[in-house]
């Protein structure tokens, strides 16, 4: 199978997963992982002089949060791990290519304690993180602290620890730019949201 075909087949499998699991978080569904995706791919781009394996980078975007149930994020790199090798054995995915794809996922979050070790790894940290920032990151937290009971109000301390944890661990130059601009917006709604809160009272 070839480069493409790889990928597709990875893209309709993963779609076909996360689009009707009853269990996983809907901020990290099909389109969580098609994003996340499109901005690797893109930042890649960016990053001229990089000898980036485009293919384990797509892969990976597309796989690294398979598995993550919405009241069990802590172990959701371990659970994915385990499902993104099962579905790249399942597709025949080369060994190799199989064991990288596997380490650039098990460096991808925050809840792990493993740092990134390659340049794609370290695109697609940047890139998942990203994707909590600006108005889409945003929307996402509503939406998983919902699906875990918590009001706005603990929903906005959540995301004020998760971006604590975040800035200081972005990978490449690109991210971090990108994220000083994205987490303007974020700051400007917790100032808003703060404006609201105290007029209430």
């Amino acid at each position: 199978m070839k480069e493409n075909e790889f990928i597709k087949k990875i893209s309709e499998e993963v779609k076909e997963i996360l689009t009707h699991s009853s269990v996983q978080s809907a901020a990290h569904k099909w389109d969580h992982a098609w994003r996340v995706c499109g901005r690797a791919t893109r930042m890649a781009k960016m990053l001229k002089g990089e000898n980036i394996d485009i293919e384990a980078l797509k892969i990976s975007a597309l796989l690294h949060d398979i598995d993550e149930p919405y009241n069990k994020k802590e172990d959701h790199v371990e659970t994915s791990l385990r499902k993104a090798e099962q579905l790249l054995r399942k597709v025949n995915y080369p060994e190799k290519k199989t064991e990288k794809v596997l380490t650039i996922i098990s460096e991808h979050s925050l809840e792990g304690s493993k740092i990134p070790s390659s340049i794609e790894a370290k695109i697609l940290f940047d890139a998942d993180k990203l994707e909590g920032s600006g108005a889409i990151g945003i929307s996402r937290v509503f939406i998983f602290c919902g699906q875990n009971g918590l009001t706005p109000a603990e929903a906005i301390e959540w995301y004020k620890k998760e971006i604590e944890k975040a800035r200081p661990r972005m990978q490449t130059e690109i991210g971090k730019s990108i994220a000083k601009e994205e987490f303007k917006y974020v700051n400007s709604f917790f100032e808003k949201f703060k404006k609201e809160e105290q007029e209430l009272v």
